[in-house]
Formats: structure tokens, C-alpha cells, sequence
């Protein structure tokens, strides 16, 4: 059967035809790339560390995420009440939520944002953002998985509560959820004991968000999206992009000692992103959080789907390689070591929640992007609209991925956009008198 090709998707003319460099190749960069090809245009994409068979790619989100493409995740991480949460996350290094203290001064703006997020009604508007990206995502991967050939499985994410206390505690953002469209089932503990045998039964109470789907495993996503861009005749160039700027008629990328000239370019590079923003005139509120994840080859045939503990903080979900345990978050920036009481944490408490999952043979730190407010960064740079950014998904990279790269395309083709753009520009917190925007280039 061949594709239907809605009117938002149809190819450019020839003549509207661009050379786009993405500078960036984790998941968003790969969809952003494929995407603009699906709309005729030809792309080069530069990374430190680009997909391709036998490299490790190990730095990279797209390598170690929980697998999950979360279409119920429309609840911001700041939500009401967060402020008083924020002095036991500064005390437990272990918790799903940590801050360590020495990046604490650097970390004060992004708080600010955080906080400021926070509010009812900030909650309530950036769920409804949230909620129009979630609604385009799966229709958006679709026309990509299909392309790269890759596996998913749709048997939805399971959310357990141990307590009636904890999951009546969340009873507002289920409701928000629903408003905003969520396929969710309540679940009893017989219920959660059918679907999951194999799971202790440490819980009382459970939602299984239906629409949820996973892949086998991100990095080989990352490379039959690769493969994909190259087949249609895309290129990877190996280096670091340390400089993005325009030029008269077009843009050009600084790699080592190379300077690529492109018509226009697109900023992906996840948790790296903010000096290259900065550069075009955008002081972005753009952090770090970082995540971990524990391997347990042993474990992956013990679950149906992901299940997460909202007491801990992190997914438990089956793919090629066994259970990955993905998860909790640890505001700390790029430069700091990984801490052994986070992926402690999560070895002790797989021991509990899942017997039999044997022991984690490998561990995982990877850089979140992480916008105060929960919503990505996606349009054009201050500077110049011929650079289109596309960076600072947190937790809903993967999820966000391919609706990401079709807005990308959008914009490039200078064609509307599938949800409006206004809540995701690069200086939206300016309403709030931070940050100070750096000096502009002439």
C-alpha cells in the first residue's frame, strides 16, 4: 500500500529545494534530517559522534533512554508545590530527584524558571502545549518508522502506586491527563497481578497508559534512521560544531578546521546547545538533567511493557538486550562524575520491585536538555531565521522526536506549522525579566 501524503507533507519544488545542515545527531537530529529530506530538501549532518555501525555512541541520550515513546506525558515536571520538595532533593542524593549542591549557583536561573513554571495556570497552559505535540507525535513517527523498518511494540506504560495515599496523591494530573485526551485504564491489584506476574506485589493501585509504545532498543533506531538519510543521500560529517553562524545568503558551521556552507541550518544538539544559541543571540534557559540507567540481560523476558514506580522515579522496560532501568534526575550540568548512589539506588530497588531480574551488568549516565518549563525549544534563532532550533526535550526526546524533525521541515519549507510555535521560542521566559539576552552579532 502506498503512503498517503498529507498536504503538510508534500515536497517542495526544486527551486524551494535547500542544503540544510543539522548540526546534531541524536534522535532529534536524525528526524529533523529524514524529515527534511521527505520535503525534497538535501541535507549534511554533523556530530562529534554520528550512528554508524561499530561506533559506541555511548555519550548520546538516543543510546540509553528508557525506549518509551510516552504519549501521556503531557504533565510538566514543575508542578504545583515543587517549591517545597526542593530542600529533600538538595538532602537525598539517592531519590528520584536530586540537586547536586556545587552546580547549585550556575543552576539559580534555571530554578527561577522552574519555579516561576510552577504556578496553576502556568501547569494548566503548558500541559495544553505539551498535549498538542503528544497528539501529532505518533502520527509523525509513523511515516519514519516505517522508512528505517524499526520494531515497536504497543502494550502500553504501566504507573504503580504502593499506597492509596500516593495515588490519590496524583489524582489532579490523572485529571489533567484526561482532559488533554489520555487513553488511561485504572487498575486494581488483581488487575496489575494479570498483566504483570512477575513484578512483587508491593502496590495497591495502578494506571496503564494504553497509547504508550516502546522500540527494541534507541541506538539501533539512532542507526536505521542513519541509514535511512543516507540511503536518499544525506552526509555525516565527524567533528564538533563550534561555531553557527549566518552569512549574506545563506549559514555557515565551523567544524575543526572546515567551514561548511549550507542555505540554512538547524541546531540539535540536545544538552550542548546552549554556547551555540548564545553565539546567535539567545541566552536560552536550557540545564542539564541527568539520567541513568542499569542493564539486566537476565530480566527482559520478566515484563510486558514499562512499569514505572512513581515512588522512584525511573522505568523498568524489556528491550533487545534485557531490562533497562531508566531513570531518576540529577540536576548537576555536563562536567561532574557519575554518582554511584544513583545507580546503587536503582540496582536495590529492581532487586525489590522485580525478583529474579538478575544482576546489572552495565551502568549509564546520559544529559538530558531540560527546559524550566518542561516544553522544548523550536524555531527560529534571534539572530537570523534562516537557523531553525530544535533542542531542550528533557524527558520526551524520544517521544518528541519525530514531530520535532516534522515541524523542522515545516519551517524550513516555510509551510504552517502542525501546532503553533509561539510557546516554544528560544525567549520565552524574557517575560519574567531573565535571562539577559547576550549582545547580538552585526
Amino acid at each position: 500500500m502506498s503512503e498517503t501524503v498529507t498536504p503538510d507533507a508534500l515536497p517542495v519544488s526544486a527551486n524551494e529545494a535547500r542544503h540544510v545542515i543539522v548540526v546534531g545527531a541524536g534522535l532529534i537530529g536524525l528526524c529533523s534530517a529524514l524529515w527534511l529530506q521527505r520535503f525534497g530538501h538535501r541535507v549534511t549532518v554533523v556530530d562529534r559522534e554520528p550512528p554508524q555501525p561499530g561506533a559506541s555512541y555511548r555519550q548520546a541520550c538516543s543510546y540509553g533512554n528508557a525506549c518509551t515513546v510516552a504519549l501521556h506525558a503531557c504533565v510538566p515536571v514543575a508542578t504545583p508545590g515543587i517549591a517545597l520538595r526542593v530542600p529533600g532533593m538538595l538532602l537525598d542524593r539517592s531519590g528520584p530527584l536530586a540537586i547536586l549542591l556545587r552546580h547549585l549557583p550556575r543552576l539559580a536561573p534555571w530554578l527561577v524558571g522552574f519555579l516561576a513554571s510552577s504556578s496553576k495556570r502556568e501547569v494548566e497552559r503548558i500541559a495544553a502545549v505539551l498535549g498538542g505535540l503528544l497528539a501529532q507525535a505518533a502520527p509523525a513517527w509513523r511515516p519514519l518508522i516505517a522508512e528505517a523498518g524499526a520494531l515497536t511494540h504497543h502494550a502500553g506504560c504501566l504507573y504503580l502506586y504502593k499506597s492509596a495515599a500516593q495515588y490519590h496523591a496524583d489524582d489532579e494530573e490523572t485529571a489533567l491527563r484526561e482532559r488533554h485526551g489520555v487513553g488511561l485504564a485504572r487498575l486494581n491489584a488483581t488487575d496489575i497481578r494479570e498483566l504483570e506476574p512477575h513484578l512483587a506485589p508491593l502496590y495497591q493501585h495502578g494506571i496503564l497508559f494504553r497509547d504508550a509504545f516502546t522500540f527494541d532498543d534507541p541506538l539501533a533506531l539512532a542507526l536505521a534512521i542513519a541509514a535511512a538519510i543516507r540511503a536518499r543521500g544525506g552526509s555525516f560529517v565527524t567533528g564538533e560544531a563550534t561555531d553557527l553562524r549566518p552569512t549574506e545568503h545563506g549559514v555557515a558551521v565551523r567544524v575543526g578546521e572546515t567551514e561548511l556552507l549550507g542555505d540554512r541550518a538547524v541546531l540539535a544538539t540536545g544538552a550542548h546547545s546552549k554556547p551555540l544559541a548564545q553565539r546567535l543571540g539567545d541566552a536560552v534557559l536550557l540545564d542539564t538533567e541527568r539520567g541513568y540507567h542499569v542493564l539486566f540481560p537476565q530480566g527482559a523476558r520478566l515484563l510486558n511493557r514499562p512499569v514505572c514506580y512513581i515512588e522512584h522515579g525511573f522505568y523498568m522496560t524489556p528491550m533487545a538486550q534485557g531490562l533497562r532501568a531508566a531513570g531518576t534526575v540529577e540536576l548537576g550540568g555536563l562536567a561532574a562524575p557519575p554518582q554511584p548512589a544513583r545507580t546503587r539506588a536503582i540496582r536495590n530497588v529492581v532487586a525489590k520491585l522485580l525478583p529474579g531480574a538478575g544482576e546489572g551488568t552495565s551502568e549509564w549516565l546520559g544529559f538530558r536538555p531540560s527546559m524550566p518549563d518542561s516544553l522544548p525549544v523550536i524555531g527560529a534563532a534571534s539572530v537570523s531565521s534562516r537557523v531553525t532550533y530544535a533542542f531542550g526535550h528533557g524527558h520526551l526526546g524520544l517521544t518528541l522526536a519525530g514531530v520535532t524533525g516534522k515541524l523542522v521541515a515545516q519551517r524550513v519549507s516555510e509551510r504552517a506549522p502542525c501546532i503553533p510555535l509561539e510557546a516554544l521560542r528560544a525567549d520565552r521566559f524574557r517575560r519574567f525579566g531573565w535571562p539577559r539576552q547576550p549582545d547580538r552579532r552585526s
